[in-house]
């Protein structure tokens, strides 16, 4: 009993001191995010560069996490890849550097190195999150993580707007990060000194002999890349909301606290979805399944009410994507396989959100209405429920 205790308050620990890193990562990430597009401007890069240099990095990161995944599972070196792509983030305080020599072209650098370092690393950091949580539940320690997770990413770019009012100056805003990054590597050091134990799996998941992903991980990761098409994705409900008679007249700021706000439902309902899993299992998915069917109709209303509703809704199904898809995929695969089944699930989910973003767009661009919206997040959300459904059943 005793020695049960010791191993759930590791766990904790392990899961919090891993959530602060992130925490402390998305304070330097998520605050640069806001101000990037503006600063490549600053520095010469016209529209379609900056386009396609944020493009390149979302690409990267999704494609670099299949490869990270793959390797950590091949080589066991989950806290090696943590710290390379932690590590990587320190490109960013570097950026300054561009208005002295390279430009545009070495900021684009030091961007794409950040997004490789994000691709690298979840994976593996992701893996030995589900390590570690088995003592406590995977739910709960998932959505413990993003809920520490989004206090950084909604804390980043206050931050930065904060220094940048005072400073005016690009080169003190970005170099004020290398502040958040040292306290991100320390607590990271801190993390694999006391708990390094959890760069391999418990010996009660070791299970010989299977190194592949199965039937229910499979049709588990078709069913969530189904749902993620039928979402009508964060960036078109803030595209909608510039529409707004309303977003006119409270000004400049409405759009940027209407994000704020996803992340503020997001934070907290994934702690709680993560702890209402570890109740129900898989069946917890249903709720955020039916609720991404209504979300692109209600954007597309285009009314103050509806926009507001939609973001809160999406708020729900991003706090449950973030704590019950990644706790679930860690119970459906083996710990040989597993970084490569998060590397799997998340390139799925970026081909996903791809194929959503140019869908949705184009309804948008020819005018298309609520119904138009509603069919498609009709097809896929039924489709998404389907497999759902036998992945529930599987045995």
């Amino acid at each position: 009993m005793p020695n049960e205790k010791s191993e759930i308050k590791k766990a904790y620990m392990a899961v919090f001191l891993l959530g602060l890193v992130s925490l402390f990562g998305d304070i330097v990430y998520e605050g640069s995010r806001g101000l990037i597009p503006e600063y490549l401007k600053y520095l010469g890069a016209s529209a379609i560069i900056v386009g396609a240099i944020m493009g390149l990095g979302e690409l990267i990161s999704y494609v670099s996490r299949l490869a990270g995944g793959i390797i950590a599972d091949k080589t066991k070196s989950y806290w090696a890849l943590v710290f390379l792509g932690y590590g990587l983030i320190i490109a960013l305080p570097f950026l300054p550097v561009s208005e002295f020599v390279g430009g545009w072209m070495l900021a684009a650098v030091f961007i794409l190195l950040e997004r490789l370092g994000k691709g690298l690393r979840t994976p593996a950091r992701d893996t030995i999150i589900s390590f570690a949580s088995k003592a406590i539940g995977r739910g709960k320690a998932f959505g413990l993580h993003e809920l520490l997770d989004q206090i950084g990413a909604i804390s980043g770019p206050l931050v930065l707007a904060a220094i940048l009012a005072i400073s005016n100056s690009y080169t003190w805003a970005f170099a004020a990060l290398f502040v958040p990054y040292l306290i991100l590597i320390i607590i990271l050091f801190l993390v694999y000194r006391s708990l390094k134990v959890y760069g391999e799996p418990p010996p009660s998941e070791r299970r010989e002999g299977e190194k592949i992903l199965g039937r229910k991980a499979t049709l588990y990761i078709v069913a969530v890349t189904l749902n993620t098409i039928a979402l009508f994705p964060v960036a078109l409900i803030l595209y909608m909301a510039t529409n707004l008679a309303e977003a006119g007249i409270l000004g400049v700021w409405f759009i940027p606290v209407l994000y704020a706000g996803i992340q503020l439902v997001d934070a907290p309902l994934a702690l709680i979805t993560g702890i209402i899993y570890d109740k129900l299992g898989l069946k917890t998915l249903f709720l955020p399944f039916v609720v991404t069917i209504f979300v692109a109709p209600l954007a597309l209303r285009g009314d103050f009410v509806s926009i507001i509703l939609a973001a809160a809704l999406f708020g729900l199904v991003l706090g449950t994507k973030e704590s019950v898809y990644r706790a679930a995929i860690a119970d459906l695969s083996p710990p040989e396989v597993r970084a490569t089944a998060y590397g799997v699930l998340n390139t799925a989910i970026g081909v996903g959100a791809l194929i959503a973003g140019v869908v949705y767009g184009y309804i948008i661009d020819i005018g298309g209405g609520p119904m138009e919206a509603l069919t498609v997040s009709l097809l896929g959300g039924i489709a998404s429920i389907i497999f759902l459904f036998y992945v529930v059943k599987e045995k």
